[in-house]
């Protein structure tokens, strides 16, 4: 039996370097050994990525545009090839709304993007991991529309409201990956980063378009740290 698994990123923005990644894709002990491994990043054109090892079957590749793509990896081993999908999404910057961005870290870490993870040019997948804890944290304090549904990002109006707090978040999380004990050099910028996270966190202002018309007006503003954790 042959298994094609093709790992792909679940949210990418346009333009950004992702890894199509089939190395897991293995066989039963009883089957062929494989002679081709072949990914379609979408287009329907496959590209052959055997290489000399599993080590090899992966496609480095990027989006020009928004909208949904399914991945193919087909794998060959004496007989008919077999193929196995997974689909991502691609979005647009503006739909992206990121609140922070690598610029912000290399201000700050000169040389940061040297850590970035093989098959990837950016660290856009952190800051959308960081916007993804704001919003967690903004539904856990209760902030709710006057509707009672969950705010949204693209109510989020005022970027830079939440800039330094998520350029903190993202600078906590790459250096706590990249520490291997609690007492290297690694660990101890990811505790600095925390804190200023939690400062910063602290110092935010909320301007959420509660009412959804694209602008943030009077009335629509909160200190963050104004408002109470929710207990439920």
């Amino acid at each position: 039996m042959i298994f094609p698994n093709v790992i792909v990123e679940e949210k990418l923005q346009v333009n950004d370097k992702t890894r199509l990644d089939a190395t897991k894709t293995y066989i039963s002990k009883d089957e062929a050994a494989i002679t081709l491994v072949e990914i379609d990043p979408g287009d329907g054109t496959y590209i052959d990525v055997t290489g000399s090892s599993y080590k090899d079957w992966y496609l480095d590749w990027e989006y020009s545009t928004a909208g949904s793509q399914t991945v193919n990896v087909r794998v060959t081993t004496d007989g008919a090839p077999v193929i196995s999908s997974n689909t991502l999404t691609i979005v647009s910057v503006v739909d992206d709304n990121l609140f922070s961005n690598d610029a912000q870290l290399t201000s700050i870490e000169e040389e940061i993007l040297k850590y970035v993870k093989p098959g990837r040019n950016s660290f856009l997948n952190v800051h959308r991991k960081a916007q993804e804890i704001i919003m967690s944290e903004i539904d856990s304090r209760g902030v709710l529309n006057s509707d009672g549904t969950k705010i949204l990002i693209s109510q989020i109006v005022e970027l830079e409201d939440f800039n330094k707090w998520s350029g903190y978040i993202v600078l906590g999380l790459v250096y706590n990956d990249l520490s291997n004990s609690v007492d290297d050099k690694f660990a101890d910028k990811a505790r600095s980063y925390r804190r200023k996270e939690e400062f910063y966190r602290d110092k935010s202002f909320i301007r959420i378009d509660f009412d959804k018309d694209g602008i943030s007006e009077v009335g629509e503003t909160m200190a963050f740290s104004s408002i109470g954790m929710l207990r439920v």
